[in-house]
C-alpha cells in the first residue's frame, strides 16, 4: 500500500490548523466571558436584592409560626390528641399522639374531642394545622448558561434503600435525562450518610418499578399513579443510608451526576471548554430555588409562592405535551416549600381528670365515652393572643410589600439584564461547540495518521506494507 509524502504532509498541516483553531476559539471564548462578567455581577446583585426582601417575608412567616407554637407551649392550646390504635372486645385502644406537620408514616385515626367521632387524619384537611407557603425566587437554567468550568451533567430526585446499589430516578422522563450519563461518572447526594463516601460511581443502568409513593410522585412531578416505571442507576458501592419519598421532614433528596475528575479528556488541554457539537444548548432544563450561593443562575427568574417542594429538578422542555406513562409531560413541580402553623386544639387528652402526656395509652374504651377523655384547655392570656395578632399583621404587611410593584420592578430588571447576558452565553456556547467539533476532527486525523504510520513506511512510493 503506497502513501505519498504529500498526503502525510497534508494530514500534518490539517492537524496543526485544527490545533490553531482550538487555540483561537479558546482565546475568543475567554474574551467574551470577560465581557459577560459585568452582566453576571449585575444579575447577581439584583437577585440578592430580591432575596433580601424574600428573606424578610419568610422570617415574618416563621415568626408567626413561633407565635402559634408559643400558644401551644403556654398550655392554653394543645397539640395532643387521642389516636385509635386498634380495638378489643370491650372497645377502642387509644394512645396520646402529637400533631406532626409532615405526616405520620402510618394510618392516624383521630378522635374528635366534642363528638368522639374517629376519622383518618390523611383524609381530612390538616387537623390542628394551618399550611403556609414560603416565598422563593425560582430559576430556570439551561446548558448554554452554565459556567465554562461547570462539570455538572444532571440533577434529579432519587429514591434508594439501605444496602442497595439501585438508585431510582424520580422524573416523568427519566430515560431522556440519562442520555448524557455514562458509566464511570461520579454521583453525589444532597443528604449526608447515604453513600459510604461523599461520592459514588455509576457502573450501569436499568429499569425498575416504584410503588407506594403516589402522593409524593404527584407532589414532585405532578402525576398521579400507584405504579411508576422509571430508570435506575446502578452504583458501584452499596448505600449505608437511604433516601425516601419524602424524607421524615417532608423534603426530597437530590442526586447530581458530574464528570469524573480523572476523565481522560480533562487531562488534555485541547479538550478544555469543549461540548459536543450536537449537544442541545437548551435541554435538559434545570429548575430550582435561588439562594445567596446560586444568585445569578438561570435565563429567567420568577417569584414563587406555590408551596411545591424546593428540590432541584431537571426536565426536557422539548417533550412538553408528549404522553408518558398515560399522562402528558409537563414542567416538574418546583417551589419554595411550605411550613405549618400548629394552630392546635382548645381541648386536651385527660385521664382521671389530669392532662395525659404523649404516649399515654388506654384500652377497651367504649365509643360513646370518648368525649370524656378530653377537657377544655385554660383560656389564653391577652399577651399570647396579642403576639399572634401582631405576628400575623407583620407577616401580612411584609407579604403585601413583596407582592407590590417594587420587587416586581427589580425582578423585571433582573430578567432584562439576563436577556442581554444570555446573548453572550450563547456566543460562548457556540465557541465551545466549535472547540468540540475541532477536537472531533482532530481525533480522526490523529487516528488516520497513526493508522498510516502503523501500516506503511512508504515514502514517495517506496512500499513496505505489513498488511496480510
Amino acid at each position: 500500500m503506497a502513501v505519498s509524502k504529500t498526503l502525510k504532509d497534508d494530514i500534518r498541516k490539517k492537524r496543526i490548523q485544527k490545533e490553531e483553531n482550538i487555540k483561537n476559539f479558546k482565546q475568543e471564548l475567554l474574551v467574551v466571558d470577560a465581557e459577560k462578567e459585568p452582566y453576571d455581577d449585575a444579575v447577581r446583585t439584583l437577585d440578592l436584592d430580591i432575596l433580601s426582601s424574600i428573606d424578610k417575608v419568610n422570617q415574618a412567616i416563621y415568626d408567626t409560626q413561633s407565635a402559634y407554637q408559643n400558644r401551644i407551649n403556654s398550655g392554653c392550646y394543645s397539640d395532643l390528641f387521642w389516636r385509635v390504635t386498634g380495638s378489643n372486645g370491650s372497645g377502642l385502644n387509644l394512645i396520646v399522639d402529637q400533631l406532626n406537620p409532615v405526616g405520620y408514616g402510618y394510618s392516624v385515626i383521630y378522635v374528635e374531642p366534642v363528638t368522639g367521632v374517629a376519622t383518618t387524619l390523611e383524609s381530612t384537611t390538616k387537623v390542628g394545622l394551618t399550611t403556609q407557603n414560603l416565598y422563593g425566587l425560582k430559576y430556570y437554567n439551561q446548558p448554554y448558561l452554565k459556567d465554562i468550568g461547570d462539570t455538572t451533567l444532571g440533577t434529579f430526585i432519587g429514591q434508594i434503600g439501605v444496602g442497595s446499589t439501585i438508585l431510582n430516578i424520580i422524573s416523568q422522563t427519566p430515560e431522556e435525562l440519562i442520555v448524557g450519563f455514562e458509566t464511570g461518572q461520579v454521583i453525589t447526594s444532597s443528604k449526608a450518610g447515604v453513600f459510604p463516601s461523599p461520592t459514588n460511581t455509576i457502573v450501569g443502568f436499568g429499569t425498575t418499578v416504584v410503588t407506594g409513593f403516589s402522593t409524593a410522585i404527584n407532589e414532585i412531578i405532578g402525576i398521579s399513579t400507584d405504579i411508576f416505571y422509571t430508570t435506575s442507576i446502578i452504583l458501584k458501592d452499596s448505600t449505608i443510608g437511604f433516601s425516601s419519598l419524602p424524607e421524615a421532614d417532608g423534603s426530597y433528596v437530590n442526586y447530581t451526576v458530574v464528570i469524573q475528575p480523572e476523565d481522560f479528556e480533562a487531562q488534555k488541554p485541547r479538550f478544555r471548554y469543549k461540548v459536543k457539537f450536537t449537544k442541545n444548548p437548551y435541554s435538559p432544563e434545570t429548575i430550582g430555588i435561588l439562594d445567596a450561593s446560586t444568585a445569578g443562575t438561570g435565563y429567567k427568574v420568577e417569584l414563587d409562592n406555590s408551596g411545591y417542594p424546593s428540590a432541584v429538578q431537571d426536565w426536557k422542555p422539548e417533550l412538553k405535551g408528549v404522553e408518558k406513562q398515560g399522562e402528558k409531560v409537563k414542567e416538574p413541580n418546583v417551589g419554595a416549600d411550605k411550613i405549618y402553623f400548629k394552630t392546635g386544639f382548645v381541648y386536651r387528652p385527660v385521664v382521671g381528670g389530669s392532662p395525659a402526656p404523649k404516649g399515654t395509652t388506654l384500652t377497651g374504651i367504649a365509643t360513646a365515652t370518648l368525649p370524656l377523655y378530653y377537657e377544655s384547655t385554660p383560656s389564653c392570656s391577652s399577651s399570647i393572643n396579642n403576639s399572634i395578632t401582631s405576628a400575623t399583621n407583620n407577616q401580612t404587611e411584609k407579604e403585601n410589600a413583596l407582592n407590590g410593584p417594587c420587587v416586581a420592578n427589580v425582578e423585571d430588571a433582573a430578567n432584562g439584564i439576563r436577556d442581554e447576558r444570555n446573548e453572550y452565553s450563547l456566543r460562548i456556547w457556540g465557541m465551545r461547540q466549535s472547540i468540540g467539533n475541532q477536537n472531533d476532527e482532530l481525533d480522526k486525523l490523529e487516528a488516520l495518521d497513526t493508522y498510516i504510520n502503523q501500516k506503511s513506511s512508504v515514502i514517495d512510493g517506496e512500499t513496505s506494507s505489513n498488511c496480510v
